[in-house]
C-alpha cells in the first residue's frame, strides 16, 4: 500500500538525481527496501512516510553516484592498450595456443580466480610483478607470493611434465 501510494514521487525524484531510468529504478527500489528494513525506526511526518522516503532516496542516489565515481577512478588507474579482453577468453586463447595436455589444462582451471589472474598476467602475458600489482590493485609482494605459491602447487601437480636433467641444461 505504501509503495503504491508513494512510488510515483519517489521515482520522479530518483529520475532527477540519476542519469538513467535504470539507475532511477534501482535507487527507488533501494529507498523502499530501506523503508521495509527500518520500518520500526521510520520517522512519520504529519502522518506520512513520504518525507522520510524522499530523504532516503536522496541518500541512496548520492551513495550510488559516489560508488560509480570510485569504480570509474579504479578503472582509470588500470593501464590498458585499447579494449581489455575478457578473462575467460584470455584463458581459453592461452590454453589453445600452448596446446597443452588435458591434465595440465585441468590443473590450471582448478586455480581460484586470484591465482589464475596472477598466472595469466605474469606467466602468459609476461608482465612484471610490479605491472601485475598495478593491474590487480594489490601490493607487489602479494603478487610475488601468490606466483610462488602457484608455481609450487603446479610443480607438485604436474611433476610428470618436468624437464629431464638433460633438457634443463640444454
Amino acid at each position: 500500500m505504501l509503495h503504491d501510494r508513494h512510488q510515483a514521487p519517489v521515482y520522479r525524484m530518483s529520475l532527477v538525481l540519476m542519469r538513467t531510468t535504470w539507475d532511477a529504478e534501482e535507487v527507488a527500489a533501494t529507498a523502499f527496501f530501506e523503508l521495509w528494513r527500518k520500518r520500526d525506526k521510520v520517522r512519520v511526518v504529519d502522518g506520512s512516510v513520504l518525507p522520510w522516503l524522499l530523504a532516503t532516496t536522496s541518500f541512496a542516489a548520492k551513495n550510488s553516484l559516489r560508488s560509480r565515481r570510485r569504480y570509474q577512478r579504479l578503472l582509470n588507474r588500470i593501464p590498458h592498450d585499447g579494449d581489455v579482453p575478457d578473462h575467460a577468453d584470455e584463458v581459453a586463447r592461452a590454453m589453445d595456443v600452448l596446446r597443452i595436455s588435458e591434465s595440465v589444462r585441468e590443473t590450471l582451471l582448478e586455480l581460484n580466480t586470484r591465482d589464475a589472474s596472477v598466472v595469466i598476467l605474469c606467466v602468459m602475458r609476461e608482465l612484471s610483478a610490479a605491472e601485475a600489482a598495478v593491474v590487480l590493485g594489490i601490493p607487489e609482494g602479494t603478487v610475488k607470493s601468490r606466483l610462488s605459491r602457484v608455481k609450487s602447487r603446479l610443480r607438485g601437480a604436474l611433476h610428470e611434465y618436468a624437464p629431464t636433467a638433460e633438457e634443463a641444461n640444454a
